[in-house]
């Protein structure tokens, strides 16, 4: 998966850029075509299910229109891909206080979404979630955005394009908490489908 010192430079740019005040998410160059080959195949191989069409309490409702292998199997290319990131972080994590270590990946999703899918509602992810949050999306053509509120409000898009690594904040990193520790987000304008992971640390992981 590329070069080791080119990853670990790009990741420890990517930390100090999303521990600066008021950047909850950013983005960057991190994988090689080789390498999203290989995670796109493995992904497509996997079982899916289709999510839940509505989730969230009553005035926080989230509509889902995709398919979703979860938790997925840690194997093969994804295996691969966690790892190598645990390690990065655990490498990195001796020189900077920005997350709590030890930090391990123990929340796996592959997400599909068909073409002219409705995406996913605005939202942030659950407190349960300590850290970092991991996006890659591996093929497709979408809008991820990050915005203020529930509206959608000031809706930025985040370039996580195939190829990107995608960073959102969690509770925890950079001595952040509670709400205004994640951002608000959104997937939409899915034109010709979107193939995406998302990795996270999960203080209470699945069964």
């Amino acid at each position: 998966m590329g070069g080791v010192n080119f990853r670990r430079d790009a990741l420890r740019s990517g930390l100090e850029t999303l521990a600066q005040p008021g950047c909850l998410a950013t983005s960057f160059e991190f994988f090689s075509t080789d390498d999203i080959d290989r995670l796109k195949q493995f992904s497509l191989s996997l079982p899916m299910r289709k999510a839940r069409p509505v989730v969230g309490a009553p005035g926080r409702e989230v509509t889902q229109d995709f398919d979703i292998c979860f938790p997925a199997p840690r194997q093969d290319a994804l295996d691969d891909l966690t790892s190598m990131l645990e390690e990065l972080i655990d490498d990195i994590a001796g020189d900077t206080d920005v997350l709590d270590t030890p930090f391990q990946l123990n929340d796996l999703a592959v997400q599909h979404y068909p073409p002219q899918s409705r995406g996913i509602g605005v939202h942030m992810d659950s407190l349960r979630y300590r850290g970092l949050v991991f996006i890659i999306t591996l093929d497709g053509s979408s809008r991820f955005c990050v915005c203020d509120d529930r509206e959608g409000s000031s809706a930025r898009v985040l370039d996580e394009s195939p190829g990107r690594l995608g960073l959102l904040s969690a509770p925890g990193f950079a001595g952040r908490e509670g709400e205004g520790s994640r951002p608000f987000h959104f997937v939409d304008r899915i034109a010709g489908g979107r193939l995406s992971i998302g990795l996270r640390h999960n203080i209470k992981p699945p069964d």
